[in-house]
């Protein structure tokens, strides 16, 4: 054969080849493109409650959340403070040096001030000791914001199902007198006493905001954080053995920062999706999130699931569903919790269906 033919002959095997390859393609993409796929029907987004316009509503909105918090037998709280000495001290008649030491002296420090305040670890609300209280009204706020999502530190928008909602305070609502009687200032004096005795002591308000998370999918609050600014002002006495510091009676002026952070958690049940699709014959966890005290056993509390009809779906003890049959309209879960003598329910629709489901996003909240 001569040498041009087998040339003609390799080439049109590589293009018949190609052809193969191609036609093979475009069957199956054809195919693929054609199948029918089962896609989830656009839901409303179901909100308790809309964002506030205003900062009266803001107020009316987060207090109402936050009474009904402290009233409920079923919610348990956590809570500490942080306290900042923040940069800004000024003391007199020191020395560049001398106040040096101090600012040292007072970051030491604001770990064992922080120490002072009441903490709680996962206690139920009915049982603690001191329940922080809301102590302002709705003419001392002077400003607000309220978001859905929050901006991170990278100016990207994030919007991880809950409402971020701060008021801003008038400062001179804030309770200074109550912080000069409080045993905080009582304990602090005491151990500051080796080192120096208080002549006179008065607190400057100057910055006071309450900040709200709340979980909009179903209008639970979750966290809130109460920050106070003030400016320390006293006149004090060294004693003896810190006579070299001042040799008569010092001035001094600190900013102090206190961040209380409450964390709520609420005991109950939630679908994490409110539809999904299933195929017969799949087997599946229900999106169920339970919220039971974290030391509670699985004899303390009670699961039971309905299906609004027979013969779809089945649904073991552990929330674990089995597809049986398919239904052209959706059927309805319903998911029970019986707990420390409260009852808590949430429904979940599910689409049993013959058509292929689409796994290449998540199902719709």
């Amino acid at each position: 054969m001569k040498k041009s033919m087998k040339i003609f002959l390799g080439v049109a095997g590589v293009a018949a080849l190609l052809i193969a390859c191609f036609v093979s393609l475009s069957i199956y993409a054809e195919k693929e493109i054609n199948t029918p796929k089962f896609e989830l029907p656009e839901m409303e987004v179901q909100q308790a409650a809309e964002l506030p316009a205003t900062k009266e509503a803001a107020f009316d909105y987060v207090s109402s959340l936050y009474s009904a918090c402290t009233a409920a037998d079923d919610i348990e709280l956590s809570q500490h403070t942080d306290v900042h000495f923040t940069e800004g001290e000024k003391v007199t008649p020191f020395s560049a040096d001398d106040n040096e030491v101090l600012s040292r002296v007072l970051e030491n420090a604001q770990g064992a001030v922080s120490g002072l305040y009441s903490v709680d670890e996962n206690v139920l609300m009915t049982k603690v000791q001191n329940v922080p209280s809301l102590s302002f009204t709705k003419a001392d706020v002077t400003e607000f914001t309220a978001t859905k999502g929050y901006v991170d530190e990278n100016g990207e928008e994030i919007d991880d199902g809950f409402y971020y909602i701060t008021l801003t305070l008038n400062p001179s609502c804030m309770n200074t007198k109550a912080m000069l009687d409080s045993e905080i200032r009582k304990s602090a004096e005491k151990e500051l006493a080796s080192m120096l005795s208080v002549k006179s002591l008065d607190i400057a308000p100057t910055g006071f905001t309450v900040s709200f998370k709340i979980s909009y999918a179903d209008n639970l609050l979750t966290w809130v954080e109460i920050k106070r600014n003030v400016m320390l002002k006293a006149s004090v006495d060294f004693t003896d053995a810190y006579k070299a510091l001042s040799e008569s009676t010092a001035a001094l002026e600190i900013p102090f920062e206190a961040v209380q952070s409450i964390d709520l958690f609420h005991y109950g049940l939630r679908f994490t999706e409110r539809q999904m699709a299933v195929e017969k014959k799949d087997m599946k966890a229900l999106p169920l999130e339970v919220r039971v005290d974290s030391e509670t056993t699985k004899d303390e509390f009670k699961m039971t699931y309905t299906v609004s009809e027979d013969g779809i779906l089945e649904i073991d003890e552990d929330g674990v569903m089995t597809v049986l049959n398919t239904k052209k309209e959706p059927v309805t879960v319903t998911a029970t919790l019986e707990y420390d003598g409260h009852t808590y329910t949430d429904k979940l629709i599910v689409y049993a269906t013959e058509l292929e489901v689409k796994t290449d996003e998540p199902a719709g909240n």
